[in-house]
């Protein structure tokens, strides 16, 4: 009576899903492109041909595109919201041609009374009878007890190790973040300062410090070198500048003579000769400021050079750092979700595995339990399935065995207990 109330009021999941929404973890690749009628030419949109993950907050962030929601959405509905986004940023007349396909889902995890629990690529159409057969099946030998002993060992030197990546791509996060936003020194985050003390921890967040003070270092100096030259050509454009000064002084001087020669030499008072040497004269000065002026152009194209340079490098040094940034981050988002599923698998391995062993005998006879653990909007539920339900990316299926009813003596506390899950199970 107690397994018909049980089955009755367990939760239900749909049959199948009619489309595959994307979500956190899901990477998609993307093909754009464009007709180009005046060109006569199929444009590839390069920098959008490539594979991107869905962030932790389900959006995408594209080039030219920028953030977009991808989370809930379908890869046709996403393609049609990317050519909608481009149009309207880079002023198309219509929208390019946007495909989306899934490279690889998020996965789904397994745990329980399995041979391999753990994270595995999902696929669609999965059921949880799929499920147990890519996790091996039902384990058949728990009186293993070595066996076990070394999965706790193994689980728990696979949190120990993921620990430390996260404490690395932390401090790492931190100095990328700390050199986008133009800092003085790394300001870590608190769940790193608060365990300093730790040598780990300590060598990590050091590590962080030097390579951060010599990018610095080397940005400074870098920018140090073409601000002085800089400077230097400042102070050759205002030689140059008096120069031409210079030259049209001495020129103005000479003309004036010039023209007093020539009105003696017209009036017979004085000599041609003089008169052509003065002009000689005055066409050297007008080729030396010809040569002056020459050299002022080419130094105020040379500062200008200088100029982009500077902001060139700024550039440069602040792309590479939100390039790294994007790559640590999705980094740190795949180590936390593989730490949470360590530790959740030692925990079963720990805590469970006594009682399993305890009960073998029957547990081998007895038909298993299948539940699934889904987050939808934020909560998670534990629904009781069947084998036939099919699996959802992101789901953890469990698979339990039924502890042995020890006799018809214990039916009536058994069926308080179970009677009095029903509601917890009616609510789920």
């Amino acid at each position: 009576m107690a397994t018909s109330l049980a089955v009755a009021t367990a939760c239900t999941l749909p049959a199948a899903a009619a489309e595959y929404l994307l979500g956190p973890q899901d990477k998609v690749r993307l093909k754009v492109y464009e007709w180009r009628a005046s060109r006569d030419v199929i444009f590839e949109w390069t920098a959008l041909n490539d594979e991107f993950v869905v962030g932790a907050d389900g959006t995408l962030f594209l080039p030219f595109v920028g953030q977009i929601r991808a989370q809930g959405t379908a890869p046709g509905d996403l393609a049609r919201a990317i050519g909608d986004r481009l149009m309207q940023q880079m002023g198309l007349g219509r929208q390019p041609d946007v495909a989306v396909e899934i490279a690889q889902y998020r996965p789904f995890y397994i745990v329980g009374y399995v041979t391999q629990a753990g994270e595995f690529p999902y696929r669609p159409g999965l059921t949880v009878l799929q499920a147990l057969g890519i996790a091996g099946g039902l384990r058949t030998h728990e009186d293993d007890i070595p066996r076990l002993e070394r999965e706790v060992i193994a689980g728990q030197g696979d949190v120990g190790l993921l620990a430390l990546s996260s404490v690395s791509l932390l401090a790492r996060k931190a100095r990328l973040e700390s050199e986008l936003a133009g800092s003085d020194d790394v300001a870590f985050p608190v769940e790193l300062k608060d365990r300093s003390s730790n040598a780990t921890v300590a060598v990590a967040m050091e590590q962080e410090r030097r390579i951060f003070a010599v990018r610095k270092d080397s940005l400074t100096t870098q920018l140090r070198s073409l601000r002085e030259l800089k400077e230097f050509l400042e102070k050759e454009l205002d030689t140059l500048t008096q120069q031409l000064t210079f030259h049209d002084k001495q020129i103005e001087l000479i003309e004036k003579e010039l023209a007093s020669v020539s009105s003696l030499v017209q009036k017979g008072l004085a000599a041609a000769p003089r008169e052509l040497a003065l002009e000689g004269t005055v066409a050297q000065m007008q080729s030396d400021r010809l040569a002056a002026e020459t050299s002022l152009l080419r130094v105020k194209q040379e500062m200008s050079k200088t100029d982009i340079e500077i902001l060139n490098l700024g550039n440069r040094n602040a792309n590479e750092a939100a390039e790294a940034l994007r790559e640590t981050q999705s980094q740190l988002n795949e180590v936390t979700s593989k730490a949470n599923t360590a530790a959740q698998l030692l925990h079963e391995t720990a805590v469970t595995a006594p009682a399993l062993l305890a009960l073998k005998e029957r547990a081998e006879s007895a038909k298993p339990i299948f539940k699934i653990v889904r987050t939808t909007d934020g909560e998670s539920k534990e629904l009781t399935v069947d084998e036939t339900t099919p699996i959802e990316p992101g789901d953890t299926v469990k698979v339990e065995i039924p502890p042995p009813q020890p006799g018809l003596a214990a039916l009536p506390a058994d069926d308080g207990v179970q009677a009095g899950a029903l509601p917890a199970q009616g609510t789920n």
